[in-house]
This record gives C-alpha cells, structure tokens and sequence, in this order.
C-alpha cells in the first residue's frame, strides 16, 4: 500500500467521508480510524496493528507502564469501520468531541501518507503546508 496526494472532500449529512478511487483501491472492507494530534488516522487492519507495534520498537514489555499506557491508548481510541458500497466511510463513528477539536465538520482535506490516509480540518491543513515549500528545499538542499 502508498497512499499519497491531498484532496478536499465534503462530509455528507450523516458524517460520512467519500474515499477516493485510488485510495478506496487499497483497503478491503474495514478501515481503523484513529484521532491523534493534528488529524483522524486511517489505516487498514493490518498497517494499524504494525502502526501500534511500530511505537515499541524493542518489543511490547507487560510490565511497563507506559508501554501498557500507550497500546491502550492507541487501540482504546481506534474505532474500525465497515466502507460501505458506495466507498463511504463513517467519521461520524470517531467520537464527537474528537471530531469537534479537529475541526472535522463540512469540507476536509483527505491526505495519503505511505502505508495510512489522514482527515484534516482543511484550515489547519493549508495552515500547515504554508511553509512547505521552503521548509522541504532547506530539507533536501541544505549544505551538510
């Protein structure tokens, strides 16, 4: 899976964001979708499972709290729903006050990165492309 591209999108009245094409081709039946910092998460089953085990990198250890805190956290906020035929999936199903910090009501931007999409407020998106392109020139060309 390599999602990329950004694109606005309008949620529909009953919460429901409309995949694209290519990236409705690159999910099955079910999507995770999970509210982090700045936007909602939305990975396959499989890639979610490897995203929870990716923030362990030596290994999930029972005994410690804060790997136990996290996984919890993690899946505790993950909900996973069906794509329904006509590729829509349901955000109305992350919980309200998640939605309502991220701004996510009307227009979104859906964004493909690598192995997962993201769902921004498309404010908060533009917000955060504003320096882009001086901040990736000075990231690839800067002198070492």
């Amino acid at each position: 899976m390599y999602l990329t591209g950004a694109k606005q999108h309008s949620l529909d009245a009953k919460g429901r964001l409309m995949l694209p094409a290519d990236f409705r081709r690159e999910f099955d039946t079910r999507v995770c979708l999970i509210p982090l910092k700045d936007a909602v998460y939305g990975f396959t089953p499989e890639a979610h499972k490897t995203y929870v085990e990716s923030q362990f990198p030596n290994g999930f250890d029972s005994t410690n709290r804060r790997d136990v805190a996290l996984r919890r956290g993690l899946n505790g906020h993950t909900v996973t729903v069906e794509i329904d035929s006509a590729g829509r999936v349901a955000l109305s199903k992350v919980p309200e006050q998640e939605r309502e910090r991220l701004g996510l009501t009307g227009e979104v931007m859906i964004v493909g990165n690598d192995d997962h999409f993201e769902v921004w407020n498309v404010d908060a998106w533009k917000d955060s492309q504003a320096s882009f392109a001086d901040d990736l020139d000075a990231l690839m060309f800067q002198d070492n």
